[in-house]
């Protein structure tokens, strides 16, 4: 009788030695995302958009253009999203006030599709402002600070994105050389940084 308590016992240990080993094995490490950023996207052309996987980090060619392998076109200061008018995706996007690094979670709702009125992320301002000829530097295209895109992407995930330059290298926007139009950089190249989740929560943190 002894022999069998004693057995008893020591199987209850190994059972409870294996059970929190197993989900100290399981457990998956907390994840801090962090942010791409992609420098000189060229939207130069004024037939197709430059297309861009947030997921992929990469430009899609235009051949794929009605899948759901894009996410958010270019061209010019138009920006469009894989979804509604522009896509066969689930993309949806907003503007939101606030600081990149500081926006750790997606609204929940407010998501809006392109249109064939209207796209979702709208230009003039919206992401940029256009200082037109009352300004110094003139004719200039310049993100407002503090405009964060939030995104559905094409497969229902989410994406923020900061818009830091629509120029050419990513030039100072205050000096003379850029106020010169015959000296400021190429337009229609976008400098944006962004972070992915790619969990499916709103989450901008952290992902498990």
């Amino acid at each position: 009788m002894k022999y069998l308590v004693k057995l008893n016992v020591m199987l209850i240990l190994f059972a409870a030695l294996f059970f929190f080993g197993c989900d100290e094995d399981d457990a998956k490490p907390v994840v801090q995302l962090e942010a791409s950023q992609v420098t000189d996207l060229n939207s130069v052309s004024t037939k197709n958009y430059t297309l861009f996987s947030f997921s992929d980090n990469a430009i899609v060619q235009n051949s794929d253009s009605s899948s759901t392998k894009w996410d958010i076109g270019f061209r010019g200061t138009t920006i469009i999203l894989n979804g509604g008018s522009s896509g066969p995706g689930q993309a949806q996007g907003q503007i939101v006030a606030g600081v990149f690094n500081e926006l750790t979670e997606a609204p929940e709702a407010g998501f809006l599709s392109d249109s064939e009125n209207e796209k979702a992320i709208l230009g003039s301002n919206g992401w940029y402002s256009y200082t037109g000829t009352t300004s110094v530097p003139n004719h200039a295209i310049l993100p407002i600070a503090g405009k964060i895109l939030v995104l559905k992407t094409a497969n229902g995930r989410y994406a923020k994105v900061e818009i830091i330059s629509y120029y050419q290298g990513n030039p100072d926007t205050t000096t003379p050389a850029f106020a010169d139009l015959a000296t400021r950089p190429a337009s229609r190249y976008f400098t944006f940084r962004f972070i992915y989740q790619p969990d499916g929560t709103r989450n901008f943190e952290t992902t498990e």
